[in-house]
């Protein structure tokens, strides 16, 4: 070292630089003592590498799920019936109602022959006898037109009415002047003719009426269409 560094040296240390050197001297000791006392139980370790900070992880909000719309139920409606007005339409034939209330004398037979007392012969015969009092209504046995109105040699005044469906029906032995005329609308149960006596083909029998069928201008028998 040279003498100029010695110099500086001493002079420091001389004088006021002594005292200074003293004081931080203290200091240290003081310092020293301080940590042997409160600091003294405490790693040094510890001191020099302090706790590790735990952060909580901020919390992660997922992201939201997006759900698909359902699909809106399809609801079919009812069709909407509207009644329906159903107009019976009025049955030709057969018919359930009788044209008289009387008593079936004569049955119908076209296969075998019956004897006839006012001819005094055998016989077929193509309709119903039905015994009544002289004068009981005749009725139509369903509703049709009018198309004869006439006096028959054999079978006295008769009626005779067409139908739907190729039917006809006929009206015999009645009372002369029936309240009906040919072209007349009648409906079943309408009153055609009073019961006669006017059959000469049947004057023994008295007062009846003689009621025939025919379909399609074949005769048939009366008893599967009326009751």
């Amino acid at each position: 070292m040279s003498r100029f560094d010695s110099g500086k040296i001493r002079a420091m240390f001389g004088g006021r630089g002594f005292y200074i050197a003293l004081a931080l001297c203290l200091l240290v000791v003081g310092v020293l003592g301080w940590f042997a006392i409160f600091g003294g139980d405490e790693p040094i370790e510890d001191a020099v590498n302090p706790a590790p900070v735990v952060v909580d992880p901020a919390p992660v909000t997922p992201d939201p799920v997006m759900e698909e719309p359902e699909e809106p139920e399809i609801v079919e409606e009812e069709p909407v019936v509207e009644p329906v007005e159903i107009h019976e339409v009025e049955q030709l034939l057969p018919q359930v109602i009788s044209p008289l209330d009387g008593t079936t004398v004569t049955v119908f037979s076209m296969t075998e022959l019956m004897y006839d007392e006012t001819m005094g012969d055998w016989r077929t015969h193509n309709g119903l006898d039905i015994q009544a009092a002289e004068g009981d209504a005749v009725k139509t046995a369903a509703g049709g037109i009018v198309v004869e109105v006439v006096d028959d040699e054999l079978m006295g005044t008769t009626v005779i009415i067409e139908h739907a469906d190729g039917y006809t029906t006929q009206y015999s032995s009645l009372q002369e002047d029936p309240p009906v005329g040919k072209g007349q609308e009648v409906r079943a149960g309408d009153i055609i003719g009073y019961v006669g006596a006017t059959a000469a083909a049947e004057g023994n029998m008295g007062p009846h009426l003689h009621f025939s069928v025919f379909k399609n201008d074949q005769i048939v028998d009366p008893a599967e269409y009326v009751g």
